[in-house]
């Protein structure tokens, strides 16, 4: 038996569609029907309706001890995807209760009843250079994962790049196709690493499989987020992104908006996080660094987000 925490996220369904396919016995925390149906909804984008019905649901709280005991029990491993991406100040405090305290909660369990854990961070746990409050609780979360190793728990820990995949287009990192179709001609000049949901799910999967390897980083492209917008824009044929915002407009922009918002306006979700992430030059080690996925078929990445762009299109509505 697998347990699945954070099931209902992009990632976490995608863990769940690929378990299920390899005829595993999945246990999937969730915390509201709604969410569980729009998992049930991919499955079915998946044509694999019947997969679904073989997944157990639980619905606990991962800071009881005595709801994680029982959610654990018969569980051979454990893939913690449950966290809260955000780069707006005011979500700090939930950021570090859902990256560093449920994640501390986990791991005090498993050491009392063991299992294997894959733990998903993210690249941004790596950042140095006025790293994001996101990252720092991505970085805390492995902090406690480090922990129980120290204390005998067999774990795996993956630090996926910004992650793509179609179906779920209200998750945070699939906002860059929206910027890419609303904005005509601007784009911005920071830069990161990029990867397929469904290539997380393979090399997470490979990774948990031998002991040699602990922690690993998962990119399997670098491109700046122009780059990016103007393969999203080619990918349907539409004029590419010529001109480069600045830092300084976008920090105006976020500033006014946050004023008409004291006036009764509706403001656009900025958050000097987010703008210092999109003028962010990061590079990390690729897919291809790593021996232990030499076996798994490589991906060629622009084409594939060509192919997001169009399904993007098709599913959310014409360019502006």
């Amino acid at each position: 038996m697998i347990l699945v925490t954070g099931a209902t996220g992009m990632l976490g369904a995608h863990f769940l569609l690929e378990l299920t396919r390899r005829g595993q016995k999945v246990r999937a925390i969730y915390r509201t029907d709604s969410k569980r149906q729009e998992v049930a909804s991919f499955f079915a984008y998946h044509q694999c309706e019947t997969k679904f019905e073989d997944i157990e649901w639980v619905s606990i709280a991962l800071d009881h001890p005595q709801e994680i005991e029982e959610a654990l029990e018969g569980v051979e491993q454990v893939i913690h995807c449950a966290a809260l991406i955000s780069f707006d100040a005011k979500d700090e405090k939930q950021l570090f209760e859902t990256n560093v305290t449920l994640t501390r909660c986990l791991v005090d369990s498993l050491l009392v009843n063991p299992a294997k854990l894959l733990y998903v961070s993210s690249v941004a746990a790596l950042e140095s250079e006025n790293p994001s409050y996101y990252g720092q609780t991505k970085y805390m979360g492995e902090l406690e994962v480090f922990r129980g190793i120290q204390e005998g728990l067999e774990a795996h820990i993956v630090r996926p790049g910004v992650i793509l995949s179609d179906f779920f287009w209200r998750s945070p990192s699939l906002s860059l196709f929206k910027l890419a179709f609303r904005l005509k001609h601007l784009c911005f000049e920071g830069e990161t690493g990029f990867i397929a949901a469904d290539d997380v799910i393979q090399c997470s999967l490979k990774l948990s499989e031998q002991k040699e390897v602990i922690d690993v980083t998962l990119v399997s492209d670098h491109m700046s987020y122009c780059e990016l917008i103007n393969t999203i824009r080619e990918g349907v044929g539409k004029p590419l992104a010529t001109k480069a915002f600045s830092k300084e407009k976008l920090l105006f922009i976020m500033r006014f908006t946050q004023f008409i918002k004291r006036l009764g306006f509706r403001r656009l979700v900025l958050s000097r996080g987010l703008i210092e992430t999109l003028y962010t030059k990061s590079s990390y080690n690729s897919l291809d660094t790593y021996e232990v996925f030499n076996t798994l078929p490589k991906r060629d990445f622009k084409l594939f987000i060509k192919e997001l762009a169009v399904t993007y299109e098709h599913q959310r509505g014409k360019l502006i």
